[in-house]
């Protein structure tokens, strides 16, 4: 009769509850800023966790999948993969692009480039979260498209370094768009990490369970004496035998504090200065301020354009602002609006004729 044997990689209960909640704060973040980039509420929980071997590992329920691996590269080491089926993602870039169905959207060099932005944010998002809960810089390498996802990319991806991996699945809620799933498979050893920096982080030995501590020996009772005396010898006699000590399990007493003396505090009156001891500004120092270079700009106008339209751009478009032709042009020095003038030319060079002076007043007023 064969024995079982059992799987060295499998996670116990107690790491199974560390990187349950280690990988729910992180992905929690990763929601939020998917929630940023789409505009819209973005929900992910309920981290399922085991630890499965690779020839074992399914997930023809999500295919067609698209896979994205992450590399952690500092702080922890090892290796990621997001597995996410592709209707979800033809929806999520859908709603990136500003179209009405998903059903238009291929998987093309901008679709790809746009899926390792939002996973790069995610992710990276993810790693901030993971490094304050450890307290250490953690980084990761920027997210690879796999080009074929299938049951045996995986296996060929983790069986470098071991026979199984750690299969996460969380539920993936996009307000009004996706209801679906999604699997992040690591490495045991990655896992393992996890766990024990997070135990660490949190001030908690990190053990086996399977180990137990040995009962300390018995402690040897020293036999009755009588107490000490607080007495001292003189100075002129001979140093006598010291008396054997008594050893207790009395707290120790506490440290004598000599009482302190009351300190009286009167409140510091600070003196009225006149007219004449105030603080002018020599002129030299100011012709030093009126040395300082500063950056003129002249804006023209600005429009808001989405994502989709910049990507369409050729050579030979037309970007319509919003001012109109004869229209003045601000004058900025620095970020901060200071006049408004007219276009000329001179000697072949654009310039601006000032014919508005910006107020300080009305400068914070248009700012508000």
């Amino acid at each position: 009769m064969t024995e079982a044997v059992e799987n060295p990689d499998k996670l116990t209960s107690m790491e199974v509850d560390v990187i349950g909640e280690v990988m729910n704060i992180s992905m929690g973040t990763a929601a939020t800023a998917m929630s940023t980039i789409l505009n819209t509420k973005v929900n992910i929980t309920t981290p399922r966790i085991e630890t499965i071997g690779v020839e074992a590992f399914e997930f023809a329920y999500l295919e067609p999948v698209i896979g994205v691996l992450i590399n952690y590269v500092e702080g922890i080491e090892g290796a990621n993969v997001l597995l996410l089926q592709e209707s979800d993602m033809k929806k999520i870039l859908s709603q990136l692009f500003d179209m009405d169905t998903s059903d238009d959207i291929e998987f093309d060099e901008i679709s790809k480039s746009a899926i390792g932005e939002i996973m790069n944010q995610m992710m990276g998002a993810a790693a901030g979260a993971l490094a304050s809960f450890l307290g250490k810089v953690v980084n990761i390498s920027p997210p690879i498209l796999l080009d074929t996802t299938n049951k045996s990319s995986i296996r060929d991806l983790f069986s470098l370094k071991g026979d199984n991996l750690v299969s996460i699945k969380f539920n993936l809620s996009i307000e009004g768009l996706v209801e679906s799933e999604f699997i992040s498979a690591m490495e045991p050893a990655l896992a393992r990490e996890i766990v024990s920096m997070s135990m660490g982080a949190s001030g908690m030995g990190y053990e086996e369970e399977e180990e137990v501590a040995p009962p300390p020996p018995p402690v040897q009772q020293a036999p009755p004496v009588q107490p000490e005396t607080a007495y001292q010898q003189p100075p002129s006699q001979p140093p006598q035998a010291e008396p054997a000590r008594v050893v207790r399990n009395d707290p120790p007493p506490a440290a004598y504090a000599p009482p302190q003396q009351p300190i009286q505090v009167n409140p510091y009156e600070y003196r009225q200065l006149g007219d004449d001891q105030k603080i002018n500004i020599p002129g030299d120092n100011l012709d030093l301020l009126m040395s300082v270079p500063i950056q003129i700009t002249v804006e023209l106008g600005k429009t808001r354009k989405k994502i989709k339209d910049i990507a369409e751009l050729t050579l030979g478009n037309i970007v319509e602002l919003d001012r109109q032709a004869g229209d003045q042009v601000d004058v900025i020095a620095n970020g901060r609006l200071i006049a408004r003038g007219d276009v000329v030319v001179v000697d072949d060079n654009y310039s601006v004729k000032i014919t508005e002076i910006i107020k300080v007043r009305d400068n914070s007023e248009q700012k508000k």
